[in-house]
């Protein structure tokens, strides 16, 4: 009710207190609200949306979160360059560890930056990133956190990026992620946790990569396991790979509904030593921190060798100069 209505009842039942009991407030909230009457509040404007602004956006972050799930699920490549190609895959780089062979990661981002058609691919974990209750591992480490991210910067802002995913060390940072902001400033390819491109070849050729910090599934006899379940269970793709375990491991299949060769890839990581991993008496499966895909877009769809895996990346790199010249 408002003032007027308010003194209407008080008249009409001769007093505030038989009012108050006839509308079923007490007498003292019914004096307030009476009392209110003798000075107007320039109320300030409300901080939130009026309900209908509100719901008018929530509707257009919802197109446009459809728009960008829909977008990502296989996300198209124009190779604009013909003949074979090479995509040197980084298993976690934790550039920051003191176990980490940096001299080794620098070679590889060599390769990818002076050899013709190779270009690169972060599988994840770019930094150690020690957040929360962690962050006492920095203590362990001679790099500090603003050293990993110059570190980082140095390793994401100097290698040709085919694509980039994060893995679970880049979730920490939560939503405003460094690693996001350095690889838009780059134009790189980033997203979380996974990718799937279509390689699209001058030829027409298709090749279809699904890249994932980590697939679920895991077996003590196979360390490819993720990969592997993936490609049985999942989409046939050519390529299916992933990290976060720091072991190798490699499984080849072929799709019987369409003929191809599948791939299943398990790399590992350039943080060769592990204080963790030596504690909980994991085994050595780490045949390479990295992997090289050597594809040939002339050969058939079908053929088995359209696609090559070398450990050693400059083999793979090696491999590729050798199939380019046989092409030209």
């Amino acid at each position: 009710m408002n003032t007027l209505e308010l003194q209407s009842a008080v008249e009409r039942h001769n007093g505030i207190r038989p009012a108050a009991r006839a509308m079923g407030i007490p007498e003292s909230t019914l004096r307030s609200r009476l009392k209110s009457a003798d000075f107007d509040v320039d109320h300030p404007v409300d901080a939130l949306l009026p309900v209908e602004d509100l719901i008018a956006r929530r509707k257009s972050q919802y197109a446009q979160k459809v728009k960008h799930e829909q977008s990502r699920q296989l996300i198209p490549v124009k190779i604009k360059i013909p003949g074979p190609v090479g995509i040197l895959h980084f298993g976690d780089p934790h550039v920051d560890d003191d176990g980490t062979d940096l001299a080794m990661l620098e070679s590889h981002m060599e390769l990818c930056r002076t050899v013709d058609g190779l270009y690169g691919a972060n599988i994840g974990d770019s930094t150690n990133n020690w957040v929360g209750r962690l962050g006492r591992l920095y203590g362990e480490q001679s790099t500090s956190a603003a050293e990993a991210w110059q570190l980082a910067e140095w390793f994401l802002t100097n290698v040709p990026w085919l694509y980039l995913i994060g893995g679970n060390h880049d979730a920490w940072s939560g939503t405003g992620d460094p690693i996001r902001w350095i690889t838009q400033q780059a134009g790189s390819l980033y997203q979380d946790s996974e990718v799937r491109l279509a390689l699209t070849f001058p030829n027409k050729a298709i090749v279809r990569i699904n890249a994932r910090h980590d697939f679920a599934g895991h077996s003590m006899y196979n360390p490819v396991h993720g990969a592997t379940k993936a490609l049985h269970f999942g989409i046939r793709d050519h390529i299916a790979i992933c990290g976060h375990k720091h072991v190798s491991g490699y499984g080849v299949l072929k799709d019987p509904d369409s003929g191809i060769t599948m791939h299943a890839v398990q790399i590992a990581s350039y943080k060769i030593h592990d204080r963790y991993a030596r504690e909980k008496g994991f085994r050595d499966q780490h045949l390479s921190p990295c992997a090289v895909t050597v594809i040939d877009p002339s050969l058939p769809a079908t053929h088995p060798d359209l696609i090559k895996i070398f450990w050693d990346a400059h083999e793979g790199a090696d491999y590729l100069k050798f199939k380019r010249r046989k092409a030209a």
